[in-house]
């Protein structure tokens, strides 16, 4: 992970220095955040295991690369079922918008007691997204502490 910070600290020599000039600081911050995760997401892709098939259940499947998503997201399908999906299936931030980081932020402020509206400010959405992103990790939580467990009945 030190290639990380190094290729984020030096985002102003990737960078023509006539658009660094035109952007703001909190602009050019923007982008080191957005380098940082898209690092971040490459890195940890290629460290996920799948035990099992999110679609079909299959212990230890046989996955193949099967493009990208329009988030930039890592898509795989299962030789067994033919399906594809993306690599954060079934993960609290499936099918989200918002970064990594952000949603870091916002797991902060909500064991810290913040307010949503605090919360959106320290995340830079609006409170209808904090609420939503806030009951997304609630709901997570709550399925990872009581598990839905089906029995047989004969």
């Amino acid at each position: 992970m030190s290639n990380t910070s190094v290729s984020i600290e030096s985002v102003e020599n990737l960078l023509p220095k006539e658009l660094l000039e035109l952007l703001q600081p909190f602009q050019v911050d923007q982008i080191k955040s957005m380098i940082s995760s898209f690092l971040v997401m490459n890195f940890s892709v290629h460290e996920y295991v799948f035990e099992y098939c999110p679609k079909c259940g299959v212990h230890h499947p046989v996955l193949i690369k099967a493009g990208k998503a329009n988030s930039g997201k890592q898509m795989y399908r299962c030789k067994h079922c033919n399906k594809r999906f993306v690599v954060d299936h079934g993960q609290l931030t499936y099918y989200s918008h918002q970064s990594e980081q952000k949603w870091n932020q916002l797991i902060d402020d909500t064991v810290a007691g913040h307010s949503l509206k605090t919360s959106a400010d320290h995340i830079s959405v609006c409170e209808e997204t904090a609420f939503r992103m806030r009951h997304k990790l609630l709901y997570f939580l709550e399925q990872m502490s009581f598990p839905l467990r089906i029995s047989e009945t004969n």
